[in-house]
């Protein structure tokens, strides 16, 4: 089963296109409805969806929103289990987009608009995320906003001062004209953090301090991330670019995967049988492939953009 995540906007409106989507492996809806509605919170603009143990964690990015929520339940239904952070509980979350686990209690969040990677330490309940201390890193370096993990090379994005971090440690922002490029996809795997530094065209590579260790070649729009079987794979543009996982993590090539071209391609998934799911962002629908990424027949087009997917 396919969980995917879509663009949204105006859910008085549309509302179904502001949760959770469901679909099983042929590509048929199961129901647009994955998470209950919560009295008194918009879902609108959802963004990241992560399952770690008994929680499901949605990003709703929205404008007034800006807060993560964290939902408990099985199959394609999930309650309400708490708002795990907002902009109200942690100041340097601002339009966030993607998140990311490290298995050691700590969470990382990527902001569009502040153009940061915030750390938050997990409750021992799951439910709620609250700013870590600044990335050892960054200390001595200048101001930063609460649990600053990975900085932006511009600062004062946001209401709160904060430090330019030079690059290619920190990342990169271009505000030029009215869409802003800025951090994307965050990912925990081969004990390191990987960030989508989407404007600079490469993935970043930190360690568990903070400390940068290294990055990708540059490539077209880096936005999402995933890891499987050893190898990273990130979507940007037209193309779906791998790498090997190198051991200790630091600078890396990616490469296009061979006549695998999807237009606007965005959230992917992996199944435990290696079938991959990738979406087309401007097309509307979800494509699989087998192993070696030939096309296997799944007819799911989708009411809005796609944002994520998850396989569950």
């Amino acid at each position: 089963m396919i969980f995917v995540t879509l663009h949204g906007g105006k859910p008085g409106q549309a509302p179904h296109e502001n949760n959770v989507h469901a679909y099983d492996k042929a590509g048929k809806k199961i129901t647009p409805c994955v998470l209950d509605d919560i009295e008194g919170v918009i879902l609108d603009e959802l963004r990241g969806v992560h399952l770690s143990g008994e929680y499901l964690y949605v990003v709703n990015a929205h404008d007034t929103q800006n807060s993560v929520f964290s939902f408990r339940g099985s199959d394609t239904s999930y309650q309400f289990a708490g708002k795990f952070v907002s902009s109200e509980t942690c100041k340097s979350v601002l339009h966030p987009f993607d998140l990311t686990f490290d298995g050691a209690g700590y969470c990382y969040l990527s902001s569009q608009d502040t153009n940061v990677v915030t750390r938050l330490k997990v409750s021992k309940d799951g439910t709620t995320g609250t700013a870590a201390p600044i990335a050892p890193a960054l200390r001595g370096h200048g101001h930063f906003l609460p649990g600053t993990f990975v900085a932006s090379s511009v600062g004062n994005l946001s209401e709160l001062p904060a430090t330019a971090f030079p690059r290619p440690a920190g990342l990169q922002y271009s505000g030029r004209g009215k869409k802003k490029h800025s951090v994307r996809g965050v990912l925990w795997t081969n004990n390191a953090l990987y960030v989508a530094d989407e404007p600079a065209g490469r993935v970043k590579v930190y360690d568990g301090t903070g400390k940068f260790l290294g990055q990708s070649s540059q490539v077209e729009s880096p936005v999402h991330l995933i890891a499987h079987m050893g190898s990273l794979y990130v979507s940007g543009a037209n193309h779906v670019f791998s790498a090997k996982l190198a051991k200790p993590a630091g600078d890396f090539i990616l490469s296009a995967i061979p006549g695998l071209k999807i237009k606007n391609g965005c959230g992917m998934a992996f199944t435990s049988s290696g079938h991959f799911y990738i979406a087309s962002r401007t097309e509307n629908r979800i494509q699989k492939f087998d192993s070696k990424f030939k096309p296997m027949r799944f007819k799911c087009t989708l009411p809005d953009n796609p944002e994520f997917l998850l396989h569950v």
